[in-house]
């Protein structure tokens, strides 16, 4: 079955409901109380909260699937990304990461997380495998962008 896709911020916010260890029956049910109070407590929505509850009341069958199943990003830039990392992953630029201003350099993740990663990480990023090692299950990326800007002033 393929992935539903979602827009950076929703499924941002849903990995920031992860992040705090809520299961999916609980995200569901903050997602139909729609308290904004309690769900600004989780973290800063993008934009808001009321945002992702209007979203999440007007798409309920897409939005379980994506909290059931799990979805894959629509777009994703640089910035989401590196958000993605943080939220999703738990890493930190300059030590799980480099981000070289073309691409995401000596990303380090366990063979999981690169699965993961892999099934809903947006079709503008190809991951590259520069090195891994299977006895310790860590595996070092590449990230970078699927078509690169060809920009050729005359």
């Amino acid at each position: 079955m393929e992935k539903v896709k979602l827009a950076l911020n929703y499924a941002l916010m849903l990995e920031m409901m992860k992040a705090k260890g809520f299961n999916n029956s609980t995200i569901v049910a903050l997602l139909n109380k729609g308290d904004e109070e309690l769900l600004e407590s989780i973290g800063e929505g993008i934009p808001t909260w009321k945002a992702m509850v209007d979203y999440y009341n007007g798409n309920k069958v897409k939005c379980h699937q994506a909290i059931k199943s799990g979805y894959e990003f629509s777009f994703l830039t640089k910035g989401a990304l590196k958000s993605l990392l943080s939220i999703k992953f738990g890493m930190k630029e300059g030590e799980d990461f480099v981000d070289t201003g073309e691409f995401l350099n000596t990303v380090k993740m366990t063979g999981e997380n690169l699965q993961t990663l892999r099934e809903m990480i947006s079709k503008n990023w190809t991951i590259v495998l520069q090195d891994e090692d299977k006895e310790q299950d860590m595996y070092l990326l590449k990230i970078e962008l699927t078509f690169k800007p060809n920009f050729q002033l005359n």
